[in-house]
């Protein structure tokens, strides 16, 4: 069975994640910070990168309140960069990285966007410690896969709701009137492991909103389950 390395294991991505990459028929190696594994320390990263056949990279600090800027930094930049640095050791055959909506810079009242909905080739605009961090880690897997030759597959999920969530969710919070379903996400990255991308590629993910989805579809086959808001 081909092994697959989780980073952000146990959040709510990874924990969606799992069953659905074990249901796909992978063998999945798990590496997060609540149990002590580091993305910031490059050898154990490699570590556990050794042997794997592919990569989800979804361990982040996932928000700007979640760290100091350079805690943030250090985690989704630096974190990111060891384990394209392990992928490369081991000879993986892809790296599935999770980035966020939040790259365009239109989150939260940073900035409006330029035009709805927003698609892949709208400008990346963040400037705040996390919305940069991940647009940075974008363009290093975009290098990264230039040079290396290894496909990168970057996901830009919108707001990330479980069924729980959405039953106590205020849709009124919602910006761009967007949700993504966590089952959903985990199904995109079950098809980003197996669809044939080329080389690199970034794809937002977004049931119901502003936000165009079409790319996603084209590369990866994919379409929400979840396009409606519950009534």
């Amino acid at each position: 069975m081909p092994r697959v390395l989780l980073t952000g294991s146990s959040g709510g991505v990874g924990r969606a994640t799992l069953p659905a990459l074990t249901a796909g028929g992978w063998t999945v190696r798990c590496f997060d910070i609540a149990e002590g594994q580091d993305l910031r320390d490059e050898r154990a990263v490699c570590d556990a990168i050794s042997g794997c056949d592919a990569i989800v990279h979804a361990g982040a600090i996932p928000h700007d309140t979640g760290g100091t800027p350079a805690d943030i930094v250090a985690t989704n930049l630096l974190g990111t960069w060891h384990v394209l640095l392990g992928a490369q050791a081991a000879g993986v055959s892809r790296v599935v990285f999770f980035s966020s909506a939040q790259v365009f810079g239109c989150a939260e009242g940073e900035g409006k966007p330029l035009y709805l909905p927003i698609d892949d080739a709208h400008p990346l605009r963040a400037v705040r410690p996390y919305g940069m961090s991940k647009r940075l880690a974008e363009e290093m897997c975009a290098a990264w896969t230039a040079r290396t030759g290894i496909a990168t597959v970057v996901l830009r999920p919108v707001l990330i709701l479980s069924d729980e969530a959405l039953s106590n969710f205020n849709r009124a919070r919602a910006e761009f009137d967007a949700y993504v379903h966590v089952d959903d996400v985990a199904d995109a990255v079950c098809k980003a492991l197996e669809a044939g991308v080329g080389d690199h590629c970034r794809l937002t993910l977004c049931g119901p909103g502003a936000f165009d989805t079409s790319l996603a579809t084209r590369v990866l086959g994919w379409r929400p389950r979840h396009d409606t808001w519950p009534t």
